[in-house]
């Protein structure tokens, strides 16, 4: 999984980057010529794997990781030119940073603070990336289709003639209604207004009290897409407190209840339509991502291809009932595992054992 950071300059992408990876990078990078992104694979924090691991304290724990990827601030109109615009097309989510905060000190480019106007904008550009996309191979398309008949150039651009009328009327493709063959279709162009995306509004100290209501004046009901707001100048300040004690203290003084990560973590999983799944190995207890409503038999092959095509069945548990069991083969000795078929749905949470002809 990796979540990529962009917006206009100044917004706080850094800052949140820190925040989220527990970094130290300075803020200033980019200011002083810093071309690369900052990057950073963190593990992603699930308090169920802990507890799981508590009962084969011997064994390593392996938590799912999610990769983070901090670009540079993007010029005001300059998405679709972007040097950036591979690293935004690789993510699997987008995390748009916006800036909610007042300070004359920094510039912005427009005359006026408004986080709203900013998320409109940055959605029209990168509907235009796409639709520069879609044009462009439409057109190549189209000659290519003068010259030889061909039955999947004419179905692919039919649904880029589709795709291209949606993109026109204004909406992201995140919004289309999508068919499986036609989202295998266009996988490859990895369309930039299509990929979920998290608005995350960096406010002022002055708002931090009232961030639930600051993302309430900005929730969108639109699909694959979410807001989130934070104070980046108190959590950066809190990343330099080691004692859990005074941040606690500080978190109050601000009016906070928590800090973003454990509220971001949980919003990108559900936006990504990601679970996880745990498995005890010999050496290993470790959590796996996957798709919501995927197959056992998906799941297999995502630890290994031999499970997948070596497949006879999956041992199930939940994971609540494994504690209260104390280990599996104390489940399996009082009949509480379950045999499941390569058609089993995997649910968030669930403990398998894969049994498999290698």
């Amino acid at each position: 999984m990796n979540f990529t950071l962009f917006g206009y300059p100044r917004t706080g992408k850094t800052t949140l980057f820190n925040i989220l990876s527990g970094s130290h990078i300075s803020v200033k990078a980019y200011d002083d010529g810093k071309k690369e992104p900052n990057q950073r694979a963190c593990p992603f924090p699930d308090g169920r794997l802990e507890q799981i691991w508590r009962l084969y304290s011997e064994k390593k724990k392996i938590a799912a990781h999610v990769d983070f990827i901090d670009l540079a601030g993007i010029s005001y109109g300059e998405v679709k030119n972007s040097l950036f615009l591979n690293a935004l097309r690789k993510a699997d989510a987008l995390a748009h940073v916006v800036r909610g905060f007042h300070d004359d000190q920094i510039p912005h480019h427009k005359p006026s603070i408004s986080p709203g106007d900013d998320i409109r904008t940055m959605e029209e550009e990168l509907l235009l990336s796409d639709l520069v996309s879609v044009e462009s191979r439409m057109e190549k398309l189209d000659k290519d289709l003068k010259k030889a008949k061909s039955p999947e150039g004419e179905k692919e651009f039919e649904l880029l003639g589709k795709l291209r009328r949606h993109l026109e009327e204004g909406h992201p493709l995140r919004e289309y209604a999508w068919t499986e063959a036609e989202e295998k279709q266009v996988r490859n162009f990895a369309f930039l207004s299509q990929k979920p995306i998290l608005y995350l509004i960096n406010i002022d100290e002055s708002d931090a009290g009232r961030i639930h209501e600051v993302e309430r004046a900005q929730t969108t009901s639109k699909k694959n897409a979410a807001v989130l707001a934070f104070c980046g100048k108190i959590e950066q300040e809190i990343l330099e407190i080691e004692n859990e004690e005074e941040k606690n203290v500080f978190l109050a003084e601000y009016g906070l209840r928590e800090l973003t990560a454990p509220r971001f973590f949980p919003l990108a999983l559900d936006l990504l339509e990601m679970i996880f799944f745990f498995t005890i190995g010999k050496d290993e207890v470790r959590a796996w991502p996957i798709r919501k409503n995927s197959p056992a038999l998906k799941a297999a092959g995502s630890i290994h291809t031999d499970i997948e095509k070596g497949f006879i069945r999956a041992e199930v548990i939940t994971w609540k009932a494994i504690l209260e069991h104390g280990s599996l083969q104390q489940a399996k000795d009082r009949g509480a595992i379950r045999l499941e078929g390569k058609e089993y749905i995997v649910q968030d949470g669930d403990v398998i054992y894969f049994r498999f002809a290698p």
